[in-house]
């Protein structure tokens, strides 16, 4: 459905559409590049996101931690307080995902709807 002259509107005030009788060309990449108009690409996505992304203690992991510590010191309960500090370095996220990672879905399978 293309026309071979612009709308008037879309051409703008006191100006004249450039008609062209080649075909239009995409620029590549690698020549963007290589004229300098462009960086070079180093990452696939977003700086800083990757497999990686969301695996250390957040903001809240770290405050209940740093909640747990306090009242395990307060109890006088040291089970409690190298709790909070797990839970506030990290170190209580790595040993969940790593149980996680080596319990086996298919270990057990279920019967399902079997009489």
């Amino acid at each position: 459905m293309s026309s071979s002259t612009p709308h008037p509107s879309a051409v703008g005030t006191n100006t004249q559409p450039k008609l062209s009788t080649e075909a239009p060309t995409q620029p590549t990449s690698e020549s963007l590049t290589d004229d300098g108009q462009l960086p070079p690409q180093r990452h696939a996505g977003a700086a800083g996101l990757g497999p990686a992304y969301g695996q250390g203690a957040g903001l809240g992991e770290k405050l209940g931690g740093m909640q747990e510590e306090i009242k395990g010191k307060l109890t006088k309960n040291p089970e409690l307080v190298e709790h909070g500090r797990e839970r506030r370095t990290g170190i209580l996220k790595k040993k969940e995902q790593q149980q996680n990672d080596e319990a086996n879905p298919f270990a057990k399978p279920e019967d399902h709807g079997k009489a």
